[in-house]
């Protein structure tokens, strides 16, 4: 069983459907639930929809939230909550979604990396009340640009297709600007110095701006054609997970628990920080793929917290190894990354 795409509200990309959503709810000043491991544009995003952020913690073993975490940052005052299933793996998203329901509180289900998972034979996205999912580079359907909304209430899907209706379509300009973006992004990140609240917050209030726009009908023929595909495409990236479950049997590495219905965005592995950073050069040095995302990124965007505030996802952060499985990666690359890691 998998996502029905005639539902789906097409928008400029996933960062874009999640502002129309909640643009349409109309709750300026709101409060929104958020995982503090999330991608960076999540949070200029829902500044620019007019929402206050609110972060929760995830495990130190998964990356991802528990209802416990998520409760933990509930004050009584948030309305609003992005329940991130990362890493392909579904949450609890049923003791959530309940959870939320008890409180009023509004579910978005962000699928941006686990298109295609499965929580109790139901399909992510089908939870919540709205769900967001995204086309772009180096997701799980990668198209390079493109994303969507499932929506359950009609009237508010009628809103949000209006607002997105309204919005520019996708042009030569918004590519440059996103050039443009990630030209400063490197530079900013490659100084010596670390960057804080004073780089990020403009350079990200900034990039947001061109963020918000339209696909037309052709781009979203060739994602439904993607759609068309993906029990294949799930296919192989398992395929090629399984062989790092099982051929990787280094005493230095923890493999992640598989979760029930998950599909692969990346495989996972958690090693020691010293450990991952030898790792990672030697990897990159024989060009085989593999990255440390995703790290919390309050102290980027609210500036310094306390050690133990989200102790969970720094500990992942520091730890977490992610091998790639897509179609950039062969069975050779597989091979190779394996006896590096065996090595250890």
């Amino acid at each position: 069983m998998r996502i029905d795409d005639s539902r789906l509200v097409f928008a400029g990309r996933g960062s874009t459907a999640l502002w129309a959503v909640l643009v349409g709810l109309g709750r300026p000043g709101a409060r929104i639930l958020l995982p503090v491991n999330i991608c960076e544009i999540v949070y200029p995003i829902i500044i620019k929809a007019g929402l206050v952020p609110v972060f929760y913690d995830v495990d130190e073993t998964s990356g991802n939230a528990t209802l416990a975490s998520i409760e933990a940052a509930y004050s009584g005052d948030e309305t609003v909550l992005l329940a991130v299933h990362n890493f392909g793996a579904p949450l609890e998203i049923d003791r959530i979604g309940e959870w939320a329901n008890r409180r009023r509180v509004f579910l978005i289900e962000d699928v941006c990396n686990s298109l295609g998972a499965l929580y109790q034979g139901k399909p992510l996205g089908e939870w919540g009340d709205a769900a967001i999912f995204s086309f772009g580079y180096a997701k799980i359907v990668e198209y390079g640009l493109g994303g969507a909304l499932l929506i359950k209430d009609p009237g508010l899907k009628e809103e949000v297709e209006r607002t997105i209706r309204s919005l520019a379509p996708y042009s030569a300009f918004h590519k440059a600007k996103d050039e443009e973006f990630q030209t400063r992004l490197r530079t900013l990140r490659s100084r010596g110095a670390p960057a804080g609240v004073e780089d990020y917050g403009p350079l990200y209030e900034d990039y947001a701006k061109y963020l918000l726009y339209r696909i037309g009908g052709d781009h979203q023929a060739r994602i439904r054609g993607l759609l068309g595909d993906l029990a294949a495409n799930l296919a192989q990236r398992e395929s090629k997970a399984r062989r790092y479950r099982e051929e990787i049997v280094s005493q230095k590495v923890r493999h992640i628990e598989q979760v029930e219905g998950q599909v692969y965005w990346r495989y996972n592995l958690l090693l020691e920080p010293q450990i991952r950073t030898g790792l990672l050069q030697r990897l990159r040095m024989s060009q085989l793929f593999a990255s440390t995302w995703y790290p919390p990124i309050a102290e980027l965007f609210q500036g310094a917290v306390a050690a133990d505030r989200y102790s969970g996802a720094i500990a992942f952060g520091n730890r977490v190894l992610n091998l790639f499985v897509d179609h950039r990666v062969s069975q050779d690359d597989i091979s190779k990354t394996i006896a590096i890691i065996n090595s250890l």
